[in-house]
C-alpha cells in the first residue's frame, strides 16, 4: 500500500437520528467509507448482530493520508473477520466513553482496552478484532505507516488521554472536523501535519506551544478547558496556562488574533451560562445567586455586565418572552 498523500479532503457523517437504525445506518457509512477510504484504509467484516442492530453517529475527516473518525454509539460494535489486506499504518485510539477492546493487536498474548480517558497507539501491519461496549465513544485517527511508525513499531504505546498535548490534539481534532469543508489545500495539509505532530506529542508528553501551527489549537483548549470550569472560583489564564504547561504570555498569544481575550472570553461564558439559567423554565434563581455561582464581584458588578452584553438587566432578561 503507498503512503504517499493522496489528493482526498472532505467529510461525510451517518448520524442514526436521521438514517433510522441498523443497515439503514450501517450500510450508508460502510458504502461510504469504502468509495472514500477504501483504497486506503479497507474495513474489516463486522458481525451481523453490528449491523442489524447499530444505533449511533459516525462522522469522519479525510485530510490526504490521514483520517479522523468519532463514533458515538448506543449498541455494540464487533468485527467477525479482519481479511488479508497487509496494512502499513498507525492508528491512534482515544476513548471518550464506554470502553473498545483490540483483541490481541501484536500476538503477544494479551488484549489492548481502551476506556474513557484513555489512548492506545499501535503499527497496524496485519488487521486484529475488536468489539466495543454498549454505549461507546471514541476518536480513531489512521495515520500513515511512514509518519509514526518510529515510535510505535515495536512496542505499543497506551496511557491517559488527559495531559496538556491529548488536550490541544483533541481540540485541533475538534477544530478540523468543523472547518474541513472549507479548507484549501495548503490549509488541508497544514492541517494533517498539526495532527501528526501533535499525536507524536501525545505519545512523548510534549508539545512545541510555539509552533504557529498549533497556535488555535492550543486557544481551542484553552476555551474547552474553560468551558468546563465556568463555576470554580479559581478559573482564571493563570490556572488554565498551567494546566496546559505553557506561560500566561504564550495563552495571551494563542487568543492575540481572536476578537476577544481569554479573559473576556471566560466573562462573556459565564453570561451566557448566567441567562440560560436565568430563563430556564421554572427557575428560581436570584440575581445575587447567580452572581455568586458565576463568580462575579457582587450583584453589581454582574447586572453591569450582563447589561453591557445583552442590553438588558437580569431581571428585564428573564421576563423576555421565550
Amino acid at each position: 500500500m503507498s503512503n504517499r498523500p493522496s489528493a482526498k479532503v472532505g467529510a461525510f457523517t451517518v448520524d442514526g437520528d436521521s438514517t433510522g437504525t441498523g443497515r439503514g445506518t450501517w450500510e450508508v457509512f460502510v458504502d461510504t467509507w469504502n468509495a472514500r477510504m477504501g483504497d486506503l484504509y479497507p474495513l474489516p467484516e463486522f458481525s451481523a448482530s453490528t449491523v442489524d442492530g447499530f444505533e449511533g453517529t459516525m462522522r469522519s475527516v479525510i485530510l490526504q493520508d490521514t483520517v479522523v473518525s468519532e463514533l458515538w454509539g448506543s449498541s455494540t460494535a464487533r468485527t467477525q473477520a479482519v481479511g488479508t489486506h497487509e496494512h502499513d499504518h498507525i492508528r491512534l485510539y482515544v476513548g471518550l466513553r464506554g470502553a473498545m477492546t483490540l483483541r490481541d493487536p501484536h500476538d503477544q498474548g494479551g488484549d489492548a482496552y481502551v476506556s474513557a480517558g484513555t489512548y492506545f497507539m499501535h503499527h497496524v501491519v496485519t488487521e486484529n478484532h475488536f468489539h466495543t461496549t454498549p454505549e461507546i465513544g471514541s476518536r480513531i485517527f489512521i495515520f500513515p505507516g511512514d509518519a509514526l511508525r518510529s515510535l510505535v513499531a515495536r512496542k505499543p504505546r497506551a496511557g491517559q488521554a488527559v495531559s496538556p498535548a491529548a488536550q490541544v490534539l483533541m481540540a485541533h481534532a475538534t477544530m478540523v472536523q468543523r472547518t474541513v469543508s472549507g479548507l484549501g489545500p495548503a490549509a488541508a495539509h497544514a492541517s494533517r501535519n498539526a495532527l501528526l505532530e501533535l499525536a507524536k506529542g501525545l505519545v512523548l508528553d510534549h508539545f512545541d506551544d510555539r509552533e504557529p501551527t498549533f497556535i488555535p489549537a492550543l486557544a481551542q483548549a484553552a476555551k474547552d478547558l474553560a468551558d468546563a470550569r465556568l463555576t470554580d472560583a479559581e478559573l482564571s489564564p493563570a490556572t488554565i496556562a498551567a494546566h496546559l504547561h505553557i506561560s500566561v504570555r504564550t495563552l495571551q498569544r494563542a487568543f492575540a488574533d481572536l476578537d476577544e481575550s481569554f479573559s473576556a472570553y471566560i466573562r462573556r461564558r459565564r453570561l451566557e451560562e448566567a441567562a440560560a439559567a436565568l430563563t430556564a423554565p421554572g427557575s428560581r434563581l436570584s440575581v445575587s445567586e447567580a452572581a455568586a455561582r458565576w463568580h462575579f464581584t457582587d450583584s453589581s458588578h454582574f447586572i453591569r455586565a450582563f447589561k453591557k452584553q445583552y442590553r438588558a438587566t437580569p431581571a428585564q432578561f428573564a421576563r423576555r418572552p421565550a
